[in-house]
């Protein structure tokens, strides 16, 4: 039993030594580094709209949760960003880290393609290149948007460099670098200023004037609404339905929603018999 016990820990290090060894060269190729938030529904949108989006091109989806090493976050970031094909990058919340990895990828010269639920999350700097917008009160529009991503990486590998910004592009240093003028910096000034005031015009326009309503949902109210669903005998096609048209990223995830609903129904029915049966049993006494 010792030399079992034994072994079974030599094997649970190799294990563990296997996961905390640095990314091999060979598993980084053909890769699309997604940045974006962790937590709450960002991971669900992860696995249930990005990852088949990125697997439909030929490309291995990765994260930098998706490593489990005791380096530095930021090395592995780097290691992601620097061996990656194509960034992919959710620019919704204005994520501070997410802005600072997507620096990286574009000093590395990376091809980036831009995500966002909204324009005013991103900066004045970025709004020139292609941005895909996504509505979540629009029906299937986690399919829609998954669709957009996979073209947008097709036409990226098709062509890398148009997808890159010239700035950061490997080009002769100019002999004279003309330092930036007081006119160029009052037209920058100016070009702030104007998208500033576009911005409170958006404002105050939202305000005046009716728009559709927001559909928030979270997780826990999901299975919420699912459990309830199942309780009152509804099918399974109308409570995906249902569940999208309340903020479910897509049917995939809804389904992955009924699923926990049903068996968390259930496990809730199998406490409740076991709590029952010993009071019965004290009765019968």
């Amino acid at each position: 039993m010792a030399s079992k016990k034994t072994a079974s820990r030599k094997s649970s290090k190799k294990a563990s030594r296997k996961l905390k060894q640095p990314m091999a060269q060979s598993e980084s190729k053909d890769t699309c580094f997604t940045i974006m938030p962790f937590g709450n529904w960002f991971d669900y949108y992860y696995e249930a709209i990005y990852i088949p989006a990125i697997e439909a091109t030929g490309l291995k989806p990765r994260r930098a949760d998706d490593l489990y090493r005791p380096s530095a976050i930021v090395q592995d970031i780097w290691v992601l960003t620097k061996e990656a094909k194509i960034i992919l990058a959710d620019l919704s919340g204005k994520n501070p880290n997410v802005f600072y990895e997507l620096g990286l990828a574009h000093a590395l010269t990376k091809p980036a393609i831009l995500v966002t639920e909204s324009m005013d999350d991103v900066p004045f700097d970025l709004r020139s290149l292609r941005v895909i917008v996504y509505d979540k009160n629009e029906p299937n529009w986690g399919d829609v948007l998954g669709q957009k991503i996979e073209t947008a990486i097709k036409e990226i590998l098709a062509s890398p460099l148009d997808a890159v910004l010239p700035t950061f592009l490997k080009v002769k240093a100019s002999a004279t670098k003309k330092p930036v003028s007081k006119e160029d910096k009052a037209i920058i000034s100016m070009r702030q200023d104007l998208d500033l005031i576009k911005q409170q015009i958006q404002t105050i326009s939202s305000t005046a004037e009716p728009s559709k309503p927001k559909r928030y949902i979270t997780f826990r109210q999901a299975i919420a609404v699912a459990e309830s669903l199942l309780l009152n005998g509804v099918p399974d096609e109308q409570i995906i339905t249902s569940l999208v048209e309340r903020g479910v990223p897509s049917p995939r995830s809804a389904r992955t929603v009924l699923i926990t609903a049903r068996d968390e129904l259930e496990a809730s029915k199998t406490k409740t018999s076991e709590e029952i049966a010993p009071e019965e049993k004290a009765g019968t006494k």
